[in-house]
């Protein structure tokens, strides 16, 4: 009852309002939300298939994650930036939406996932790239992210849509 309570009032603020009765904030805040994509999550997978020995095999894992996580950062702003105000223009439809929880529950998750690969394995990424291998609980980790970062993608697409 408090969340939605929360919801009901950050609906009413100033720029929520804005938003949602603007003939075009909303939709180029959910284009930026949508071509942010790209930046943050296609990043993270393009390092996920490199552990996972799928794509760009020559080059090394370190290399690659020093490359990509730069710029999945800045778009993972953009995304938390521009989703966080397409809620609040929305936010009690969202929140009684079951594919916006179940999206919600990944982000939490993989943000787990992710933490715990940094903890983990961040400093051990050197050593892989001098011994050639990706141990198999480095796969997991990606192939795990891999799949959450698919059904995010599918969650996020599927709110749109009134069951």
């Amino acid at each position: 009852m408090i969340v939605l309570h929360f919801c009901q009032w950050l609906e009413k603020v100033p720029l929520a309002l804005r938003i949602r009765e603007s003939t075009w904030m909303f939709f180029a805040i959910e284009g930026s939300h949508v071509l942010a994509l790209p930046l943050s999550i296609g990043t993270i997978v393009l390092f996920d298939l490199r552990l996972l020995d799928c794509a760009f095999r020559t080059t090394a894992p370190d290399q690659l994650m020093r490359k990509v996580i730069p710029w999945s950062f800045a778009g993972f702003a953009v995304m938390v930036g521009t989703g966080v105000l397409l809620f609040a223009s929305q936010a009690v439809e969202a929140f009684e939406n079951p594919f916006f929880r179940v999206k919600m529950s990944l982000l939490l998750l993989l943000g787990l996932n992710a933490a715990s690969f940094q903890y983990l394995y961040r400093r051990k990424i050197p050593e892989w790239t001098r011994i050639g291998h990706i141990p198999a609980s480095g796969r997991v980790i990606a192939f795990i992210s891999l799949i959450g970062w698919f059904a995010v993608i599918v969650c996020g697409r599927t709110m749109a849509y009134r069951f």
